[in-house]
């Protein structure tokens, strides 16, 4: 083989055995291929960042709050559209709290998932709170949620999160939301 061919088949050859090569699959702990991941140092951390948040909303503190997302950060709240970014959480933060305070709150991050690479996790959990509403009436919910996490810099930060409540929508009876009764929030 002369030529232009000889070099381009020479290329085509070596990619080809490139990517015959076997690589061991990643794991939670990392690969070969990745950085090791210390998995239970990431969920200590996402359970510090749960307290961090709870205190944070008990104690109405806005910008701690928007400091556990990304600058990106997506969040899902029940029965209102979607926020993006740092400013409509600040926002909807500053709304949420002129409302009425928060006295009590409490996130359970039951399972944490990490990424072999160590650049993601998710975290599913539940939820209780309690607080004062606009009208002076104290209210209660609990209910679970979802969150992404990305390792941002050696900080994990929220890229997306989203919740709901296990109470059903108001107005409607456990009955029609599918729910036992007993099943039902006060």
């Amino acid at each position: 083989m002369k030529g232009p061919w000889k070099s381009s088949f020479i290329l085509v050859a070596a990619t080809l055995a490139l990517a015959c090569q076997t690589q061991e699959p990643a794991t939670e702990q990392g690969s070969e291929t990745s950085p090791a991941v210390d998995a239970e140092t990431v969920r200590e951390s996402i359970r510090a960042k749960d307290q961090a948040f709870a205190d944070a909303m008990v104690a109405g503190e806005v910008e701690p709050l928007v400091l556990q997302y990304t600058s990106d950060a997506v969040l899902l709240p029940p029965n209102s559209p979607k926020l993006e970014g740092s400013q409509a959480i600040r926002e909807t933060l500053t709304e949420w709290f002129q409302q009425g305070p928060i006295t009590s709150m409490s996130l359970n991050s039951e399972e944490i998932t990490v990424a072999a690479a160590g650049d993601y996790a998710y975290s599913v959990g539940t939820f209780t709170m309690s607080g004062t509403a606009p009208d002076g009436s104290e209210w209660s919910d609990e209910g679970k949620y979802v969150a992404v996490w990305q390792n941002v810099e050696g900080d994990w930060k929220m890229a997306a999160d989203i919740w709901n409540s296990n109470a059903p929508p108001p107005g409607m009876a456990a009955e029609e939301a599918g729910m036992e009764s007993e099943e039902a929030a006060p």
